[in-house]
């Protein structure tokens, strides 16, 4: 009831300040920072041509890593931020849940609303038609975020994830949280796609020192203190390897790693990261838990082997050995640490880097096309 009044004036203001245009898809997104995450809702955009896209971006962006993916687009950007992420003025968002929810349900034909994990998005749900298809995309599963969208579940048309896994994992969420099973059958599985694929593999030669790289965001998901101690630990014994640092994360860096040799800052997604990719051996990743990160697969596609955690829906694309190198015992630090070291040691060793990545490269090729990603997600989006 506290909130009631406040959705009216919303609807009111949206009244008095109609929208430019009629809108086909309306696409509620956090921000367009440096991430996989965000590159992979730009790309969801790309499968519409045809349609017409307005796009809200609900929280400041940390940084402007994908802001150019978006600008490229032929859409329609509107930044909320100042209105919706202001805890100081909450009052604000819940206006914007009357002006935007209103804008929906005015249309002339019943658009599509997509929610890219976006906690306004999922607020809007309730005040949206219920003719309106809603679709939701979940880059990654967090239990401790089961109190943002549970009490929207049941607006929610499909529910995209991006492996098997979590199909278990939300199986159980939704018995922990008495939330009925009848929705889960609104889970699909759609698996990300590459922007850029090369027509044949940037063969690489592995020559030692390997070139060990990071690309990515800071935080307690990446758990960057281990990484910053493989590579310690490579130093004291003396393993033939370089190591090269990309992403958001200076004020998490250790002093020894400020280096320019080996952080070299924030890259934009595209050719930047693309080059990155291309000049570096073995990817490594420390994280304790993921989706199916993007990174990854853009490394696979440049001939890049990948050195990750064995969680969610990593073993799911790299067979440990084949296209890749897995990192067990992911709960306890210090075995993470030290199977990591061992892993480079036996990369080192062997031989079969070029058979490796040119596996890892077949691989990326026969499962991240973009037909492929475009095909599911227009079926999803346009099928009654």
């Amino acid at each position: 009831m506290v909130m009631f009044p406040f959705i009216i004036l919303g609807k009111l203001i949206a009244k008095k300040t109609p929208l430019d245009k009629e809108y086909d898809i309306f696409f509620f997104l956090p921000d367009y920072a440096i991430g996989g995450a965000e590159k992979v809702n730009a790309e969801i955009i790309k499968c519409f041509p045809d349609k017409k896209v307005i796009v809200f971006f609900t929280k400041k962006s940390p940084n402007n890593g994908t802001k150019h993916l978006f600008d490229a687009l032929p859409i329609k950007i509107v930044e909320i931020h100042n209105w919706t992420d202001n805890k100081f003025k909450y009052w604000n968002n819940l206006i914007y849940r009357g002006i935007i929810s209103s804008y929906i349900n005015c249309q002339k034909n019943k658009p599509i609303v997509f929610i890219g994990q976006c906690n306004f998005g999922y607020k809007i749900t309730s005040h949206i038609n219920s003719s309106v298809k809603i679709i939701e995309l979940i880059h990654v599963f967090d239990n401790k975020l089961t109190w943002v969208w549970a009490p929207f579940v049941k607006f929610i048309r499909k529910r995209i994830v991006v492996g098997n896994v979590f199909l278990e994992k939300y199986k159980s969420c939704y018995i922990q949280y008495g939330i009925p099973k009848k929705y889960l059958e609104r889970f699909t599985i759609i698996r990300y796609c590459i922007d850029y694929m090369p027509d044949s593999l940037l063969e690489k030669e592995f020559s030692l020192p390997l070139k060990v790289y990071y690309a990515g965001r800071g935080g307690a998901q990446k758990r960057l203190w281990l990484l910053f101690e493989i590579m310690q630990e490579c130093k004291k014994n003396k393993l033939p390897v370089t190591f090269k640092l990309a992403g958001p994360f200076r004020d998490e860096l250790p002093e020894s790693f400020t280096d320019s040799n080996i952080y070299i800052g924030e890259l934009s997604a595209g050719e930047e990261m693309h080059h990155f990719h291309k000049t570096n051996d073995i990817l490594l990743m420390t994280s304790a838990f993921e989706g199916f990160p993007l990174v990854i697969m853009e490394a696979m596609c440049f001939g890049a082997i990948p050195l990750v955690p064995n969680i969610d829906a990593i073993p799911e694309n790299i067979i440990d050995g084949e296209n890749g190198f897995l990192i067990n015992d992911v709960t306890d630090e210090k075995l993470f640490v030290q199977n990591a070291i061992n892993k480079l040691k036996e990369i080192v060793k062997s031989n079969r880097s070029k058979s490796i990545s040119n596996s890892a490269f077949q691989y990326a090729q026969n499962n991240y096309s973009f037909e492929k990603f475009k095909s599911s997600y227009r079926k999803v989006f346009l099928e009654n």
